[in-house]
C-alpha cells in the first residue's frame, strides 16, 4: 500500500446506555499518531458527530463504530451490532518471527500487512480468537487483533512492553491507566506457562484465554 493512501483506524465499543467508556484514550491515540504520521487532526467536531452517532443506536444492545481518518483529516464513521464474545478465547501462538514495518507497527493503520496471513488463517478458524507473536529476542509482541497479558505467580497481570514495537490498544492503555496491568518483557515460555493468560482489545474489553496445546495445521 502506498504510504499516501494509509488512513488511521479507531475502533469504538458503545456499551448499552449508550455510552462510549474507552473515548477519551482513542482519541489520545488518534491525535498522537497524527502528530506522529503526519496527518491532520480532524478537530473535536469528530467527537461530537461520534457522540450523535452512539446516540442512535439501539440503548439496550453494544455496538462498535469504526472511524477511518486519511492524511487530510476527512474521516468516514459507520457502525453496527456487536454480539458478545464467549471465554475463554482460544490462541494460537506463531511459530514465526514477527517481520514488521517497525514506521508503522506502534499505530493502528490501514498499513498492517504483516499480520494479514494471521487475518486470513483467523477467517478459516472461527474457534481460533487471535494468533499471538514473538520478536527476534524470542519475548512475546502481541496478536494480531489484540493485546496479550499473563499472570504471574503473585498474582500480577503482566503485558509486553511498547518500545514501539507492538500497537498501545486503548484498552491496554486504561488497564495501565488503573493500575491493574504493568508492562514487563514477557517471554516465549513465560507465556507457554504462565498460571493464567489474557487477551484485550477496544471492541472485546479484557478476556479470559487459552492457548491451544498445539498449533492446527494448514496456515
Amino acid at each position: 500500500m502506498d504510504d499516501t493512501e494509509v488512513q488511521l483506524i479507531e475502533t469504538m465499543r458503545v456499551d448499552p446506555g449508550p455510552s462510549l467508556p474507552l473515548l477519551s484514550w482513542h482519541r489520545r491515540r488518534l491525535k498522537a499518531s497524527c502528530e506522529a504520521l503526519g496527518f491532520k487532526w480532524p478537530g473535536e467536531s469528530l467527537f461530537m458527530e461520534i457522540g450523535r452517532l452512539a446516540a442512535g443506536l439501539d440503548p439496550e444492545a453494544s455496538h462498535r463504530i469504526r472511524l477511518l481518518v486519511d492524511r487530510s483529516g476527512a474521516y468516514t464513521l459507520a457502525s453496527g451490532p456487536l454480539p458478545p464474545t464467549p471465554e475463554p478465547v482460544q490462541l494460537r501462538l506463531e511459530t514465526r518471527l514477527l517481520q514488521a514495518d517497525r514506521q508503522w507497527l506502534a499505530h493502528k493503520t490501514t498499513q498492517r500487512a504483516w499480520y494479514d496471513k494471521a487475518q486470513e488463517w483467523l477467517a478459516a478458524h472461527p474457534n481460533v480468537f487471535d494468533v499471538v507473536f514473538c520478536d527476534a529476542q524470542g519475548n512475546i509482541t502481541e496478536g494480531s487483533r489484540s493485546n496479550i497479558y499473563v499472570q504471574d505467580l503473585d498474582g500480577n497481570w503482566l503485558t509486553p512492553t511498547a518500545k514501539g514495537n507492538i500497537l498501545p490498544g486503548v484498552m491496554r492503555q486504561s488497564l495501565l491507566d488503573q493500575g491493574l496491568v504493568r508492562e514487563a518483557t514477557v517471554s516465549r515460555t513465560d507465556f507457554t506457562e504462565a498460571h493464567a493468560i489474557r487477551v484485550s482489545n477496544a471492541l472485546r474489553g479484557w478476556l479470559q484465554a487459552r492457548l491451544l496445546s498445539a498449533a492446527p495445521q494448514g496456515r
